[in-house]
This record gives C-alpha cells, sequence and structure tokens, in this order.
C-alpha cells in the first residue's frame, strides 16, 4: 500500500483500489498529484473512473482499474494476535516462470514471520505456481497458564435423610456437615506448572503457574503427610470461615425451624432462641436451649439444659434434665430432673432425683414422676380438683417402669379372657338346646373360642411368673434413702408409691415427707425427713 498525503492506492491481485480522503480544514487531495503518481507507478486507467472517484472523496477504496501483471505478487498478512500469517499469491498473465522461493522468503522477512512456518504449504504453493489467497503458511503456539490448586469438599452422606419412600423431608435438610474423627473433609488438588508459547514473529509467550490453593487450618483438622487431604481430628461439624477451616464441636443456631431443619450432630448442640413443633434435636454430647421448646423431640446421651418452658416436647437425656417448667411433656433422664418453676400433666423419668426447685410456689400436678431415690416439691397434687398425681420413688426405675406395663397387660388380658369365656358359654348353650345338628359355623365358633381361651390362659401364667420376678427385684432393691419430700403441701388425688407399698391421699397434708420404715411406707414431718437425708449424706461420704 502507497500513502500519500490525502489519498491511498493499494493492490489487490489484478486491482488497483484509490481512496481519496474527504476535504479536511479547507484541505483536499490535488487531482494532478493523483495523476502524476499514477503515471510514475505505470498504472493504465480511464481518466472518468478517475475524476468520478476524485469528487465523491469517500474516504473508502474504490475500484480505479484493472492491470495486468507481468510478475508473481506476493503478499503476507499477519493476524492481530500474531498468531496466525497467510500467504497471497497473484499470478501472472503471461509467461510459464516459476515462483521463486527467494521472493516468498523476502515477503516473509519483510511480515517478520520467523516461527511456526508450515513449509509444507509453502512447498504446495511453489509446487502450484497458481494464484492463492490466503493460504495459512504460518502458525503460533498458544501458551498455557498453570490451573490453580483448588479443594473439594467431600460429601458426607450421614447428612443425608429419606423418608422410607425415598422422597426428601424437608425438615432434614442436612445443612450440618456432621464428621467424625479421622473422617476426610476435602481433598486437595496441586497447580499445575503450564507452558510457553510464541507466536508467528517469534515472540516468547510465557505461561504462569497456576496457584496453590488458598485456606487455612484451623482448630480440629489435620493435613496428610502429602498434604492433599484434610481430616477431622476431632468430631463435630465443619466450619468454613473465609479461607479458614475448622471443626467445632458446638453447634450454634439460632432457632430450630423449618430454615435448619432437624438437627443431629456429634459434639454439643446450643440452640440461641426456640426449638418449635415438629422438628428433632439430636445431640451426642449435649443440648442446650435459651428459650423456650414446643412439640418437638429432643434427645442426647448428655445433658439437656433449657432457659425456657417445655411446651409437650419428647425428652431423653444419659444425664440430667433442667428446664424452667414442664408441660405436657414426656421426660427421661439417666441421672437426675430438674424444674425450676413446675411440672404440669407429664410423663418424667430420672434414674435418679426429680426436684422442683421453687420453694414458694412450685408444685407437680397431674401426670406421673418416678424417680430412683427422691422427688422434691413444694406443692404436688392439685387443692381444686382431685386429679390424679402419681409419685413412684425407689428401685429400679426400669424395672418398676416395666412392672407397671406388665399389669397394664395382665389386666387387659382378664377382661379378653372374660369376654372369651362369656361367648364360649353362649356358644355351648346354643349347642345344648338346638342338639347335635349344630351347623359346621358354629362348630367352627366353638373352636376358635376354645383355643383362644387355652392361649390366653398360657400367656397369662408366664405373666404371672414374670411379674412374681419383678416384685422380687423390687422388694430386694430397696433403697434407705428413697423418699418424697414435700415443703408445703401434698393435695387429695396425689398417690404416692415407693418401692411396692402404695398410699393414696384422701385429706390434705402439709409439711409432709414419705419414706420406708421399719419396712413399711409412711408419713414423716418434713424436717425429720429432711435432717434423715442429711445424715444419709453425711454417711455415705464418709464411707
Amino acid at each position: 500500500m502507497e500513502n500519500q498525503r490525502h489519498f491511498e492506492l493499494k493492490f489487490e491481485g489484478k486491482q488497483v483500489m484509490l481512496l481519496v480522503h474527504p476535504p479536511e480544514g479547507g484541505m483536499r487531495a490535488n487531482l494532478k498529484d493523483i495523476q502524476k503518481y499514477l503515471r510514475r507507478q505505470e498504472i493504465a486507467y480511464r481518466h472518468e473512473t478517475l475524476f468520478d472517484i476524485y469528487q465523491r472523496a469517500s474516504g473508502e477504496f474504490e475500484l480505479l482499474a484493472n492491470q495486468e501483471v507481468r510478475n508473481y505478487q506476493l503478499k503476507v498478512e499477519v493476524s492481530e494476535d500474531e498468531q496466525e500469517a497467510w500467504l497471497s499469491v497473484v499470478a501472472p498473465d503471461t509467461g510459464d516462470e516459476k515462483i521463486d522461493p527467494a521472493a516468498v522468503k523476502k515477503a516473509l522477512e519483510e511480515a517478520k514471520v520467523e516461527k511456526g512456518i508450515l513449509y509444507p504449504e509453502i512447498k504446495r504453493i511453489l509446487a502450484s505456481g497458481e494464484s492463492q489467497e490466503r493460504v495459512l503458511i504460518a502458525r503460533g503456539m498458544m501458551n498455557k497458564h498453570g490451573e490453580n490448586g483448588h479443594i473439594e469438599f467431600v460429601e458426607n452422606p450421614n447428612n443425608k435423610f429419606e423418608l422410607g419412600d425415598n422422597t426428601a423431608d424437608f425438615k432434614e435438610l442436612g445443612l450440618f456437615d456432621n464428621v467424625f474423627e479421622d473422617d476426610l473433609i476435602a481433598k486437595i488438588t496441586r497447580p499445575t506448572e503450564g507452558g510457553d508459547g510464541y507466536n508467528v514473529r517469534a515472540k516468547i509467550l510465557r505461561g504462569r503457574p497456576g496457584k496453590k490453593a488458598r485456606y487455612m487450618l484451623g482448630k480440629n483438622v489435620r493435613l496428610d503427610e502429602d498434604e492433599t487431604e484434610l481430616f477431622a481430628a476431632k468430631d463435630g461439624y465443619v466450619v468454613r470461615t473465609g479461607r479458614k477451616i475448622s471443626v467445632e464441636n458446638i453447634l450454634d443456631v439460632n432457632n430450630v425451624d423449618s430454615e435448619t431443619g432437624n438437627i443431629r450432630f456429634h459434639g454439643v448442640v446450643r440452640v440461641r432462641g426456640q426449638v418449635e413443633d415438629g422438628f428433632a434435636v439430636e445431640a451426642e454430647k449435649g443440648i442446650e436451649v435459651m428459650g423456650t421448646v414446643g412439640k418437638a423431640a429432643l434427645k442426647t446421651k448428655g445433658d439437656i439444659q433449657i432457659e425456657g418452658g417445655v411446651f409437650g416436647a419428647t425428652l431423653e437425656s444419659g444425664g440430667n434434665i433442667s428446664a424452667r417448667f414442664l408441660s405436657e411433656a414426656k421426660v427421661k433422664a439417666g441421672l437426675n430432673v430438674y424444674v425450676r418453676a413446675y411440672i404440669l400433666h407429664s410423663e418424667v423419668t430420672a434414674k435418679r432425683a426429680v426436684k422442683v426447685e421453687e420453694e414458694e410456689e412450685g408444685f407437680i400436678k397431674g401426670g406421673r414422676v418416678r424417680a430412683g431415690t427422691e422427688i422434691w416439691s413444694s406443692i404436688v397434687g392439685s387443692d381444686v380438683s382431685e386429679e390424679p398425681t402419681a409419685l413412684e420413688v425407689g428401685g429400679s426405675v426400669n424395672i418398676r417402669k416395666r412392672f407397671d406395663q406388665l399389669e397394664e397387660r395382665i389386666e387387659a388380658n382378664l377382661e379378653g379372657f372374660d369376654k372369651i369365656r362369656k361367648n364360649l358359654q353362649y356358644l355351648v348353650k346354643q349347642r345344648e338346646t338346638e342338639g347335635l345338628t349344630t351347623d359346621e359355623r358354629k362348630k367352627a365358633l366353638i373352636s376358635d373360642a376354645t383355643k383362644s381361651g387355652l392361649k390366653m390362659t398360657r400367656d397369662m401364667l408366664q405373666q404371672g411368673k414374670l411379674h412374681h420376678e419383678l416384685l422380687k427385684q423390687m422388694r430386694n432393691t430397696q433403697e434407705s434413702n428413697a423418699m418424697v419430700m414435700v415443703l408445703k403441701k401434698a393435695n387429695p388425688g396425689t398417690t404416692v408409691q415407693i418401692q411396692t407399698s402404695r398410699v393414696q391421699l384422701k385429706d390434705p397434708l402439709e409439711t409432709i415427707a414419705f419414706a420406708i420404715m421399719g419396712g413399711s411406707l409412711k408419713a414423716i414431718p418434713y424436717t425429720t425427713a429432711l435432717n434423715l437425708h442429711k445424715q444419709q449424706k453425711m454417711k455415705k461420704l464418709t464411707t
């Protein structure tokens, strides 16, 4: 391409292209200057065509003339990113001469194409001797940057929960990534080195290496020797804070509701707010709730501590359970149950003691409270109505529970047996009235009733033996310090049972205690029982 002040000329194969710049600042191309330049280049053209292009001054290349090509014309183009180069060839109109390899070399040198040359293509062009348009004759190689290292966290299948029909339960969100000690938490991919490249003008394109995965080891996380895997050093759940990875053994949540779903965790679960109706919390080491607990299920091998009250929940603990109050709850503690205000219409079982700590207004009303050694409350039963309140102390709580369940089954079997006996008597009487020709259906009914009666008789005999054995175990495990302590008032309708002895109060009693003395259940003054309790504690400390 030739550049002049106000016009440009270029050749595209056999075509001569002219560009005339529009006037600028009152200055424009001079027609005579263009004509002189064309004569020097020995270009034949039509004056009308030149004048039209000159008059338009469009600023774009326009066809001026077609010229006769006497020699091979070679043109090398390089892409903008200098990764590719093309060769265009215009063959002469006459003559049998071949393309001069030196001319190709010169064209490449002028275009500064030095590397990645495709010599087979150039040989083909030289051998052909024909016109070619933009044939790729050089290709660079792009550099390759290394890939950065990264961390891929391992999905723990133990955190996913499904219903029996394999549909997802919206309460089982599995938001907290539980891990056990030595569980694999994440895999670390190392960065790659990358590689250098070049362009057709022999410029080296450096490939940078990848960066290491960015992370920080928090507490209870260890890295293996190859630095490719992260493991939990303790039971807990995985916490990611920025680049820091830790395993915590205390899980803090604001509330347990539809946002968290049910929670199952190996450590301690701490709830700052409430546990809503219908949700469950299971924790290996313990559960702490700052607010209230609705009709939920809490279970742990450790302690359950609830700052607020409990409305209809099921609580199961391997240790102690404490709450402000219990209302219509089912509670089972491996050690003690401590309630600050009251226990209302609840089923409470503790291996050791149940205590309502409020000395003025604290009460146990309705339901059943079982304890292995002692029950403490200012008020027991109701002074408004004689609603049943059952307090049971002494021996093994589990044995007592089995004994009560067995008695319920025996009573139900006796009622069932009585119905079978009456039905059988009726069928036999009908047979005697109708004679031996009674139909086959009645015969079958008599046979079935007889078999059912015999089976129920065998079952009741077995239950009787078990009843005797449990009663024997209860009597052999009497605790000398088993007692019920009532600081202010025991209301009528309250049943107190210690070991196998039971009494139902008909009249109110004040500042009273119940204990086994001389082999029988007795009501004694509260202060006397308190002194006896203190003596027993001192005796345990000194032995």
